[in-house]
């Protein structure tokens, strides 16, 4: 791919290569946007949305991997369906 490609397009690409990493247990990301201060905001799918790890992996895998990839990225914003008070309600089984 060109470096002439649309900025979301080559974001996709090097997503697209990270994808295999989140299948594995069972999610996925979404691109949604990058705003006018560099932020690529993602969706988080999948086992991703309430997986504990799930602001590790973004921090870590998604928002190092555009950093390293992307002058123009400043940082990612991952946002989820899920409202974050149910994560600290739910009970646990046993």
């Amino acid at each position: 791919m060109t470096n002439n490609a649309p900025l979301a397009q080559r974001i996709q690409q090097v997503l697209d290569g990270y994808r295999p990493t989140l299948y594995r247990d069972g999610g996925d990301v979404q691109l949604l946007k990058v705003d006018e201060k560099g932020i690529a905001h993602v969706k988080m799918l999948g086992a991703c949305i309430d997986c504990p790890i799930s602001l590790l992996t973004m921090k870590l895998g998604i928002q190092r991997l555009l950093k390293e990839n992307f002058a123009e990225i400043s940082g990612v914003h991952a946002i989820t369906d899920l409202d974050i008070s149910a994560l600290y309600n739910r009970t646990v089984p046993g």
